[in-house]
């Protein structure tokens, strides 16, 4: 006798200035990609197909982004997506992955949700800063800068809370290593920590 997988749980969050959208939060690790799909199961491509769905889908490390179509609310089909999207997620192998998705921009997405989230906000309320020297290979190069240079709390903060959130949404990661943002010297030379994704100009 076969039993239905447990459904996935999930739960819709609103984008700022975007009430198309809804940010349908999931487990970390639900789906094996980022990026926009380029084919999902059919509980949610039928949807897409008959304009309750505008595209793309977007799969983030720990959310799914819809768009509701055209003429339609999230308040009238809601419900309807949310189980299409939780059958959807129960059959991970029917999803299929970007051209371009890779190990290194899953780890990128992680550590930057990671620093844009709960974990970089209680550095920054100390008056620190996480800065990301680079995310490849599993390996994550960060560096502390403002009050955390010099803070004996700090190795726990990057240990006990950064790596493990980031390990929680990439758990392939192999380790984080430390860099601080060094001070200027008397030329005015100082290391300059590289930006996570380029900044459009």
């Amino acid at each position: 006798m076969s039993h239905a997988a447990p459904l996935v749980p999930v739960h819709p969050e609103r984008v700022p200035d975007r009430p198309d959208l809804l940010r349908w939060a999931v487990p970390a690790g639900s789906l094996p990609f980022v990026g926009e799909p380029r084919a999902v199961p059919q509980p949610l491509g039928d949807l897409l197909a008959d304009g309750t769905l505008a595209g793309p889908v977007l799969v983030e490390p720990t959310a799914v982004v819809l768009a509701v179509g055209a003429g339609r609310s999230w308040a009238a089909v809601g419900a309807g997506v949310r189980g299409a999207l939780q059958e959807a997620l129960a059959r991970p192998g029917e999803w299929e992955a970007p051209g371009d998705a890779d190990p290194d921009d899953r780890l990128r997405r992680a550590v930057e949700q990671v620093v844009a989230g709960e974990v970089g906000d209680y550095v920054r309320s100390h008056g620190g800063r996480i800065e990301v020297v680079g995310a490849r290979d599993g390996r994550v190069e960060v560096g502390m800068a403002g009050t955390c240079v010099g803070c004996p709390a700090s190795r726990a903060t990057l240990t006990g809370r950064f790596e493990t959130a980031v390990r929680a949404l990439y758990p392939e990661l192999r380790e984080v290593v430390r860099r601080d943002q060094a001070e200027p010297d008397d030329t005015g030379q100082g290391r300059r920590l590289l930006p996570l994704f380029a900044r459009d100009r």
